[in-house]
């Protein structure tokens, strides 16, 4: 009879550990649910409610019900679209004792925020010079139910469609089932059309029936003119008609209204092309002073005052900054001066 050799020796005993592991695990995960729990940290600030479901948790406002109010925190899923985000804060960590949002922005509204299911403590800590941070004691709430039919943007069912406390035996993103399971939870919501386009674009066109492809494409063509960018801008082309009251005022009454046309340009066509904007139209616009106007001469030249008109040749310009399907600075605190 041939010797057993060492190193298979070794290799079959770490094999059957692996296996029990895997195996206890597995009885372990079928054995017990992952509950899921809700508290309420304010009526109306920031964050208001915040629903636990093993190391993942979902933000959701529900008294905001003119955009999107829910938002997804996990470390399980690999890339979360961004307006699954809140504000757009990425997640730092995110586990079974609570999570933190931290931003690289470099004038957020927001700079960090941390709850901790131990205490039940939520921080807020802001960007915006001389606002305090906030700090609440949230609270178990039974508004469960609530929160399902109010939540427009991350539906609640995410949280409450993984039964098992392993992760790779729950439904991921990115499944047709676990997809349309919660698209269909959510798209008769307001304020949904982000999630709808993020559910069924996640997915092969080919496994979308019609009507879900149609609308995945007319939710997409939301999203970004609501993201897009559209304004005017006039260019003084610098000709015009201009018009003085007494022969010995025409000199600097001409130069007064050319300065009056040139003001009338707020800023340069390129600025904004350099931003990306891209010119959509474009014709010929007069502006017009609409009568005389009166410089005043303090020191007494011209006895006190030159009267002018000015009728000012220039170019109008529609301009337009294409945007995505994601909103950008949500955490802006430009957005709040």
């Amino acid at each position: 009879m041939g010797q057993v050799r060492p190193q298979l020796v070794v290799a079959t005993a770490a094999g059957a550990v692996l296996t029990g592991v895997v195996v206890a695990s597995f009885i372990i995960g079928v054995g017990n649910k992952r509950e899921t729990v809700a508290f309420e940290c304010s009526k109306d600030r920031d964050i208001q409610y915040i629903i636990k479901s093993g190391a993942e948790y979902i933000i959701i406002n529900p008294s905001d019900q003119e955009s999107r109010n829910s938002f997804l925190v996990s470390k399980e899923v690999s890339t979360i679209p961004r307006n699954w985000l809140f504000r757009n804060m990425p997640v730092s960590a995110s586990s079974n004792k609570g999570f933190s949002l931290t931003t690289s922005d470099s004038k957020p509204y927001i700079k960090s925020i941390t709850f901790d299911t131990g205490s039940s403590a939520l921080r807020i800590n802001y960007g915006v010079k001389g606002t305090k941070p906030l700090t609440s004691i949230c609270r178990p709430s039974q508004g469960m139910e609530r929160l399902r039919a109010t939540a427009n943007n991350i539906p609640v069912e995410y949280l409450l469609s993984k039964q098992s406390p392993i992760p790779v035996l729950n439904p991921r993103l990115g499944q047709k089932q676990f997809n349309l399971v919660l698209y269909n939870a959510i798209k008769d919501k307001k304020g949904a059309t982000y999630a709808i386009y993020q559910l069924l674009s996640g997915l092969p066109e080919r496994e979308l029936t019609a009507n879900e492809s149609l609308a995945m494409k007319e939710a997409r063509s939301a999203l970004i003119k609501a993201n897009s960018s559209e304004m005017d801008i006039w260019i003084y082309d610098g000709n015009g008609r201009y018009t003085w009251e007494y022969e010995n005022e025409k000199s600097v009454a001409s130069d007064l209204a050319i300065k009056w046309c040139e003001d009338q340009q707020y800023s340069s066509l390129q600025e904004y092309t350099a931003k990306g904007y891209k010119i959509i139209s474009s014709g010929t616009e007069t502006r017009s002073s609409d009568g005389w106007v009166r410089e005043d001469f303090p020191d007494g030249r011209f006895s006190g005052y030159v009267n002018y008109q000015a009728e000012c040749n220039g170019t109008r310009y529609s301009l337009r900054l294409e945007g995505s399907v994601d909103s950008e600075n949500e955490n802006s605190a430009d957005y709040y001066d």
